[in-house]
């Protein structure tokens, strides 16, 4: 594994998804990918049984995506959104995603 700063964030975030409980069906991975422009990044898949799947895509730690699916009925059914820090991606998990 890589102690790369990007590679750290991955691990933090992959970290608060377990924390959550974000981890069902095939718990919470992270691995090395590269985007459709070839861009490589660390991402990270998580998810809730028949209500949520996940994935982060860290390509530094001031860019970092988040794309999603889920039947929550107060979010849009599909989405994807940009975060500038590892904070900012983390308080949406937590805010969006972890639920009791």
């Amino acid at each position: 594994m890589s102690g790369s700063p990007r590679h750290q964030v991955a691990e933090n975030l992959a970290d608060t998804c377990i924390f959550g409980g974000l981890n069902d069906s095939y718990g919470v991975n992270i691995s090395k990918g590269r985007s459709k422009n070839n861009k490589e990044y660390w991402g990270v898949t998580f998810c809730k049984a028949r209500v949520l799947d996940g994935a982060i895509e860290v390509y530094s730690p001031n860019f970092i995506v988040i794309v999603w699916q889920t039947a929550y009925r107060d979010m849009a059914a599909k989405g994807r959104e940009l975060f500038k820090s590892e904070a900012a991606a983390k308080t949406f998990i937590t805010k969006n995603f972890i639920r009791a």
